[in-house]
C-alpha cells in the first residue's frame, strides 16, 4: 500500500497513463524519507501491468505477480554501488527490494558508476518479456557524474517506444541540466504535520521496513518480523506524540526517516542530550563530560543533525516563534537557551553546516572539538547575562 501522502502524485501519473500521455522519463525528487523510491516502484508496477485499468494495476497478471516478489524481467534498478558490488552485478539488477530497504553499509563509498549507466540503453532496448514495455529505475541519480549522465543521454533524447526511465534523486538542483531538461519532474513536498503524526502514531506502521515477498513461507516471514521487532530498541518505550514530534524535527519532517529514528530510539537519546546540556548550563559545568558521553551514544550524523536543529530552534525562539512549534526546546525544557548570544549561535550554525557538507573529510573527533568550543561560549554568554 502506497503511503497516503504519495497518493496524489500516483493518481496524477495513473491519469496520464490512461490518457496515453505518460512521459518516457520521470525524475522523482525529495528527501529519501518521503518515499520517492516507493513511488517509483508503484509507477513501474502500473506501467508494466498487462491488464491495467484507470484505477491502477490489476495485481493478478504475470508482471504484477513478479513484482509482488520484488523482481521482474522487464524492470531493472540501477543502484549506487561500491566497486565490489558492481563486480558482482549488484549495481544493475532485476531485484528491486533495495528500493524498499536500501543497504546501510558503506554508503559513503557508493557512487553511480559510468559502467552501470552504460548497461541501461542495452537493457531498455531489448524486447519486453511481458509484452508491455521496459522500465529502468535509477536510484540515487544525483550521484551521476557528467560521464555517467552522458552514457544515457541519447536514451533520454530518443526514447524507444513503450519504455520508461525513472530517476530518484534527493533534489532537482543536484542533477545535471542536460538530464533535467529531458524529463518530467515530480517533486515530493513536505508532508503536512497532522498527516505525518497520524502515520507515526499508528501502531501498524511501527515496524521495521522488511521485504515481504508474496508466496514466501508464512512461518518464516513471521519469524523474521518477530526477530526484527525485538531488535527495535525504540519500541521498548511507547511512541508518544512527544517522541513523534522530536523525530520529525530531527528528520526534516520526513515520516519514513522519523519512523526509522523512533524504531532505533535515537529520538530518546537525542532529547536526553538536550536536557543534559541544559542541566550543565545550570550547574556551570566546565567539562561537559556527561554531555559528550550522551553525544557519543548517537551516530556521528545524528550528532551533527541534533546540534544543527537545536541551534536553529534557539534562533527561531529568539525570533518569537511559539515554543509549541519547537519540539527540542519544548520537550528538552531548553527555553533558557534563548539567553545565548545570537552571534555565537550563527557561528555554531556555520560550523555545523560545514560538518554536514563535508562529512567524509572531517576528522572523526572534530565534532567533539567544535561542540566543546561553542558550548563553552554558550555557557560564558549565559553566565555573563545572569
Amino acid at each position: 500500500m502506497l503511503f497516503s501522502w504519495l497518493q496524489p502524485y500516483y493518481q496524477q501519473y495513473l491519469a496520464s497513463l490512461s490518457q496515453g500521455r505518460a512521459p518516457a522519463s520521470i525524475i522523482i525528487a525529495g528527501h529519501p524519507g518521503l518515499g520517492g523510491r516507493h513511488l517509483a516502484l508503484e509507477i513501474a508496477r502500473a506501467f508494466l501491468c498487462q491488464n491495467r485499468s484507470p484505477s491502477g494495476p490489476c495485481g493478478h497478471c504475470v508482471s504484477c505477480q513478479s513484482l509482488s516478489r520484488y523482481s521482474s524481467s522487464d524492470l531493472k534498478v540501477a543502484y549506487c554501488s561500491t566497486a565490489e558490488e558492481a563486480g558482482s552485478d549488484a549495481d544493475f539488477t532485476h531485484d528491486c527490494s533495495g528500493l524498499i530497504v536500501p543497504p546501510e553499509a558503506a554508503r559513503s563509498t557508493r557512487t553511480m558508476r559510468i559502467d552501470t549507466m552504460r548497461k541501461v540503453p542495452q537493457f531498455i532496448n531489448e524486447s519486453a518479456v511481458g509484452g508491455v514495455g521496459k522500465v529502468v529505475i535509477i536510484d540515487g541519480a544525483e550521484k551521476m557524474t557528467t560521464g555517467a549522465a552522458n552514457a544515457i543521454l541519447k536514451t533520454f533524447e530518443e526514447p524507444a517506444p513503450s519504455t520508461m526511465i525513472i530517476m530518484v534523486a534527493r533534489s532537482l538542483e543536484m542533477l545535471l541540466p542536460t538530464i533535467l531538461s529531458r524529463a518530467s519532474k515530480v517533486v515530493i513536498r513536505d508532508v503536512p504535520m497532522e498527516q505525518a503524526m497520524e502515520y507515526l502514531l499508528n501502531r501498524e506502521n511501527q515496524r521495521p521496513p522488511l521485504i515481504r515477498r508474496a508466496f514466501a513461507d508464512p512461518a518464516e516471514q513471521e519469524e523474521k518480523e518477530r526477530t526484527a521487532l525485538e531488535a527495535c530498541e525504540g519500541l521498548k518505550s511507547p511512541v508518544t506524540p512527544e517522541r513523534a514530534a522530536i523525530a520529525l524535527s530531527l528528520s526534516s519532517l520526513a515520516p519514513l526517516e522519523a519512523m526509522k529514528m523512533l524504531l532505533s530510539g535515537e529520538d530518546i537519546k537525542a532529547i536526553n542530550v538536550v536536557r543534559t546540556l541544559v542541566d550543565g548550563i545550570h550547574r556551570g559545568d566546565p567539562y561537559d563530560v556527561e554531555l559528550i558521553d550522551g553525544l557519543n551514544k548517537l551516530s556521528r550524523t545524528m550528532q551533527i543533525t541534533l546540534l544543527s536543529e537545536l541551534v536553529l530552534e534557539v534562533l527561531k525562539y529568539k525570533a518569537w516563534v511559539p515554543v509549541e512549534q519547537l519540539p527540542l526546546i519544548l520537550h528538552g525544557n531548553a527555553q533558557i537557551l534563548e539567553r545565548l548570544q545570537g552571534d555565537h549561535l550563527f557561528e555554531a550554525a556555520d560550523l555545523l553546516r560545514h560538518l554536514q557538507d563535508r562529512p567524509n573529510i572531517i576528522p572523526h573527533r572534530a565534532p567533539h572539538a567544535l561542540v566543546r568550543s561553542w558550548l563553552q561560549a554558550f555557557k560564558k554568554d549565559f553566565r555573563a547575562r545572569r
